[in-house]
């Protein structure tokens, strides 16, 4: 089978790599069971999944470093035992340290390695569609929720939290130990072959290769940093409590809510693959400005008004997933694909701020004001800031284009 076949079946074996650590964002449906079963309060139960996200970007970099040496699939699988035995441990834990340090510190470690190994990788096989591709393997993780939301509702009924843990985090282990063994190392400088770059894609080609020392001086990752920072604010805040949202400000029920929370990861889902193809076809930042546009208006609208609060919500979804779905072919595109693996990894630094911020914000007014209105207004002007951001991101990656063609006009004049 020639290399241009097997890349799809990588992207296939990443992708389910992906929905199972995707279970992630069905943790509202866990939240209010935690808390009950330990009488904790939902805002401190939430601090788990504000820890997952939040140190994820540490192995990430570790994990591209690493891939300077080991292969990708080593790289997975390391990943992969820690995340069924962090899964496993919760069904284990007595008190909230041991949560945090089970499902936060264990999970966040596990899925940023497992992470760096599936999408960086495979993304280097698709210079041709690396918005489509990023956007489907981050489609994995975003449409977790639609499987496991449902699953661990159902599950969490019958058997109760702690003994749906144990079961999850067994049947992830066996899982995800066995598929890290067929991802395969994308070659150096892989080309498809009779492809002809489209103008825009090949503008992406033509960047300059930064590795982290470099991307840390580029005032565009300090734009790019601000657009991840409100994405992880704005889009977590909503995936963390989306089942008490809804049963609070919707009136569902926990099982109603946990299928909405289904639908809302094919919404997210749905925005990382969509966005994707979009954004290869009218450039990454123009589609992050419509992005955070309608991530804005959707905040507004639940911070305004408790109507058709599915809506807003799903909007939400929609939007985060394709800013997520974004992230590894921004990343290319700003900085090159090189170093990819580590660059992405680093770009995950602010997500993890974000990622702190969101859910606790969230909790946090929720439990002080009795609404979550004030972070829904929050999220809304933070909106704004991401089309700032954006737009000026987009503004200095075309100066820097322009200089570089003036540069290479100027060389060929000077050598005729």
């Amino acid at each position: 089978m020639q290399i241009e076949s097997k890349r799809w079946v990588y992207v296939v074996i990443g992708t389910v790599i992906n929905v199972i650590i995707g279970q992630t964002y069905a943790w509202s449906v866990f939240v209010n069971p935690l808390s009950q079963h330990f009488s904790w309060s939902p805002a401190d139960v939430s601090v788990a999944f504000a820890i997952f996200h939040s140190i994820s970007f540490i192995p990430i970099i570790i994990a591209g470093k690493m891939q300077d040496y080991f292969e990708p699939k080593l790289v997975i699988l390391t990943g992969s035992i820690v995340y069924g035995v962090g899964m496993l441990a919760v069904g284990f834990v007595q008190s909230m340290t041991q949560l945090y340090i089970a499902y936060g510190v264990l999970g966040g470690i596990a899925m940023g390695t497992i992470y760096s190994g599936v999408v960086p990788n495979l993304v280097r096989f698709f210079p041709d569609r690396r918005g489509l591709v990023s956007g489907i393997l981050a489609a994995g993780v975003g449409s977790g929720a639609f499987l496991w939301a449902p699953v661990g509702a159902i599950m969490i009924e019958k058997y109760g939290v702690i003994l749906t843990f144990k079961i999850l985090g067994t049947l992830y282990l066996v899982l995800l130990c066995g598929l890290s063994l067929f991802i395969k190392k994308a070659p150096a400088d892989f080309t498809p072959a009779g492809w002809t770059p489209s103008a825009t894609q090949q503008k992406a080609l033509s960047v300059e290769d930064k590795d982290w020392r470099g991307m840390l001086v580029d005032p565009v990752f300090y734009c790019l940093a601000g657009v991840v920072i409100v994405g992880g604010v704005a889009g977590l805040m909503i995936i963390a409590h989306a089942s008490p949202i809804l049963q609070s400000v919707g009136k569902y029920s926990a099982v109603a809510a946990g299928s909405w929370v289904g639908v809302l990861a094919l919404c997210n889902s749905g925005g990382r693959v969509g966005w994707g193809v979009i954004s290869d076809r009218i450039g990454r930042m123009e589609s992050l400005v419509i992005i955070f546009t309608i991530l804005g208006f959707a905040m507004f609208w639940l911070a305004s008004t408790s109507a058709a609060v599915v809506i807003p919500v799903l909007c939400v979804g929609m939007c985060f997933g394709g800013f997520m779905g974004m992230l590894a072919s921004v990343t290319a595109d700003a900085f090159g694909p090189k170093f990819l693996a580590i660059n992405f990894g680093v770009m995950f630094f602010p997500f993890g701020i974000g990622a702190f911020i969101g859910p606790r914000l969230a909790g946090v007014i929720k439990a002080t004001s009795g609404s979550y209105s004030q972070a829904f207004l929050i999220a809304s002007v933070l909106g704004l800031v991401g089309i700032v951001c954006a737009i000026l991101a987009s503004i200095l990656m075309k100066r820097r284009h322009q200089r570089s063609e003036e540069m290479v006009v100027a060389t060929e004049s000077a050598t005729s």
